[in-house]
C-alpha cells in the first residue's frame, strides 16, 4: 500500500509537470502570436498601396485629359496614400518621408495651379510607389518634386 501512495504521489507531480510545460508553451505561443501581429503592419501597407494606385490612376487620367475632376480625385486618393503611409512611416523610422509627401500634398491642395505644372513629375512618381509603396527610389523622387513645387 505504501508504495501505491508512492507511485501516486510521482504520477501526481508527473501530471503537474506536464501541466506547468503545456502552460508555458501555451504562454510562449501567445506572446509571439501577439508581437506579430502588434508589429503586422500589412493591412496599412495594403491601403497605402491602394490609395498610391488610384492617385497615379487618376493624376494620369488628368494628364491625358485635362479634367480637373480627375486631378481632384487625385488629391483625394494622394490624402488616403500619405495618410497610411504617415503611420507605415513612423513604425519603420522614414517620417522623413512622409514629411516629403505632407508638403507635396499642400501643394496639390493650396497651390493646384503650380502642382498641375508638374503633373508629369507627379505622375512618375506615383507611379513608383503604386508598384511599391515602400520604393525608396519613389520618396527620392518625391522629395524633388516637393522641391521643385516650393
Amino acid at each position: 500500500m505504501r508504495q501505491s501512495c508512492e507511485e501516486m504521489t510521482i504520477s501526481k507531480k508527473r501530471a503537474y509537470n506536464a501541466m506547468i510545460a503545456a502552460l508555458l508553451l501555451a504562454a510562449v505561443a501567445f506572446c509571439v502570436l501577439w508581437q506579430r501581429a502588434l508589429h503586422d503592419t500589412s493591412d496599412v501597407e495594403a491601403i497605402a498601396q491602394a490609395g498610391a494606385a488610384e492617385a497615379y490612376r487618376q493624376f494620369a487620367a488628368y494628364q491625358k485629359d485635362g479634367r480637373d475632376g480627375d486631378y481632384w480625385a487625385g488629391v483625394a486618393a494622394f490624402s488616403s496614400f500619405q495618410r497610411a503611409y504617415g503611420s507605415l512611416a513612423l513604425d519603420r523610422g522614414k517620417s522623413a518621408n512622409y514629411a516629403f509627401c505632407n508638403e507635396v500634398y499642400g501643394s496639390l491642395l493650396y497651390s493646384p495651379d503650380r502642382s498641375k505644372e508638374h503633373i508629369s513629375e507627379l505622375v512618375d512618381v506615383m507611379k513608383l510607389l503604386s508598384e511599391n509603396v515602400l520604393d525608396a527610389r519613389g520618396y527620392s523622387r518625391m522629395s524633388e518634386l516637393r522641391n521643385a513645387l516650393k
